[in-house]
């Protein structure tokens, strides 16, 4: 397998970080502490170097057992974490269920939406002061047993945070104290669109969910991309994958295509889907990496390869980007 493409970024003291990143969601939450490290050792074996997680995370339990992955790596590898939604205080009970919950949701699938609606009850959004900063930072930093990180973002921001200057001003100490590389932003569509049109000139990297259903992001991507891009939730989020197939279908028959394309594009291979999501982030676009949350084995071997060894060239892939477009236009 080849070696992952990376990205330079301008921030000094940065390693050039991998354009596949691993994400860190499902870390303590529906993924245990034993199969988050060996997901983490997987990646890391693979050549990733780029780990994104956030305080929220595994109920706030996912920096700490990143963090313990971390020793005797920090100096190789490119951390990401947020800050604005915090993890709800959980007892001593509710922790000894967790396992109990994941047992359940493997025997009976369809319980997964429920167990991901009462997820959602332990989380406190919108903590934007600059006190929940501090506070939230600090606590980032002891879990991950760093004294720095790469990557500061603002969680799932509204777009009055960019009105905040005493915040922004805040996150650029942590910076000028070598305390954090680069600060940034991670929101939905329309705050980062906001976001593209202010530039603050203190945050200096975005992230953001880029999938086969938004792919129009790429239009604005392309003209910031002196910026740090970051897409997430390549395969639609929870649920997206399940549509994979479908949407390779889709492609396949798509009118005017080339026949040399409509081979590449067989429903039947497992790698297409893959391929054409993740490169179609990735290239031509000013989007630097991509971060899938790939937990097991199987899933991260086949990103890798995606990124490695893609059958499509750049022109295939922008046909197929406008392609992936149009259907999202006509759903919508």
């Amino acid at each position: 397998m080849n070696r992952i493409p990376t990205l330079e970024s301008k921030a000094t003291g940065m390693l050039p970080l991998t354009v596949l990143g691993f994400g860190c969601s499902a870390m303590g939450g529906r993924v245990s502490r034993k199969d988050s490290l060996s997901a983490l050792g997987s990646a890391f074996d693979a050549g990733i170097n780029f780990f994104d997680t956030a305080r929220s995370y595994g109920y706030g339990q996912a920096e700490g057992i990143l963090g313990e992955f971390l020793a005797g790596r920090r100096d190789r590898v490119v951390v990401c974490t947020k800050f604005g939604i915090l993890p709800s205080l959980q007892g001593g009970w509710k922790q000894r269920l967790k396992p109990l919950a994941r047992g359940l949701v493997k025997a009976f699938p369809g319980l997964r939406g429920a167990v991901r609606k009462q997820a959602g009850t332990q989380f406190v959004g919108g903590q934007f002061s600059v006190q929940t900063l501090h506070s939230s930072f600090e606590t980032s930093l002891r879990e991950l047993r760093t004294d720095y990180v790469d990557m500061l973002l603002l969680h799932a921001a509204p777009i009055s945070v960019l009105e905040q200057d005493d915040l922004l001003e805040a996150m650029q100490q942590l910076v000028d104290q070598g305390k954090v590389r680069m600060a940034g932003i991670s929101g939905d569509s329309e705050v980062i669109l906001r976001y593209f049109e202010q530039r603050p000139a203190m945050l200096t990297t975005a992230q953001f969910a880029l999938n086969a259903s938004n792919m129009e992001m790429v239009k604005t991507t392309t003209a910031n991309n002196d910026l740090l891009l970051v897409g997430n939730h390549p395969y639609g989020g929870p649920t997206g994958a399940a549509g994979g197939k479908a949407l390779i279908a889709s492609l396949n028959a798509s009118p005017g295509f080339p026949q040399e394309l409509r081979e590449k594009l067989d429903p039947a291979d497992p790698q297409v889907l893959p391929e054409v999501l993740l490169n179609c982030i990735l290239n031509g676009t000013g989007v630097g990496a991509v971060v899938p949350a790939m937990m097991q084995l199987r899933h991260i071997q086949s990103n890798v390869r995606a990124v490695t060894e893609c059958r499509f060239t750049p022109a295939e892939l922008a046909l197929l980007r406008n392609r992936m477009q149009a259907l999202a236009e006509k759903v919508g």
